[in-house]
């Protein structure tokens, strides 16, 4: 019998994670952002430039399928703790299957609730916040709200890390002032942080730009 590390077992998990991550982008892309969860590439950019052995409290916002999620759990150390925020509740259930790990404690719960959700937990100030949230599709009060509690909860010397599918630097309608507007994910960012330097990855689809941001 396979067991739950052997490789029929995580390419059983691999193909229900991808169908999962597909249906319900078809039901809220505006959510997800994309129809495919993050690239290996992808989460190795989102991750590098975390040095995690200095780490020991780290937010994720928007877990999807867990793809950020266990390469995170690989790389911390075992006295580190991971707070993974995540809307959907399907994927909140897919988490719990998937990344059994004491360290990791998944709240199904919107991010800009942030703040409230760590003071519930006894979290304490965070040293690395990972983002995988679309904001591109969000309101500006929703996406502002996120930004300014995601440093709010930083350490002084921390570290937030953002990416923007490249897809979403096209311009889109924005109905009620009947134009075209783009939404440059890096000078929003920058109004929330003096320092954040962006990098692109190619090989994720579609390609992207991860930001990172510091205190």
């Amino acid at each position: 019998m396979p067991t739950s590390h052997s490789p029929r077992n995580r390419g059983t998990q691999t193909r229900l994670a991808y169908g999962l991550f597909l249906r319900e982008s078809f039901r809220k892309i505006r959510v997800t952002a994309s129809v495919l969860p993050s690239s290996r590439f992808l989460a190795t950019a989102m991750l590098d430039q975390v040095e995690f052995r200095k780490v020991r409290n780290l937010v994720e916002l928007g877990s999807g399928t867990g793809v950020i999620t266990q390469e995170i759990l690989r790389r911390m150390s075992p006295d580190s703790r991971l707070f993974a925020l995540e809307i959907n509740r399907h994927f909140v259930r897919h988490l719990g299957t998937c990344c059994p790990d004491t360290r990791l404690t998944v709240l199904h719960a919107d991010a800009s609730d942030l703040l409230n959700q760590l003071a519930a937990h006894n979290a304490g100030s965070i040293d690395v916040v990972i983002s995988s949230l679309g904001l591109t599709g969000m309101t500006p009060e929703h996406r502002a709200r996120i930004v300014r509690q995601a440093e709010a909860c930083l350490a002084p010397a921390g570290i937030m890390m953002q990416f923007q599918y490249v897809t979403s630097l096209a311009p889109v309608p924005d109905l009620p002032n009947r134009q075209l507007r783009r939404f440059q994910e890096g000078e929003f960012l920058k109004k929330y942080f003096p320092s954040v330097s962006a990098k692109p990855v190619l090989l994720n689809l579609p390609p992207a730009l991860v930001f990172t941001c510091r205190k």
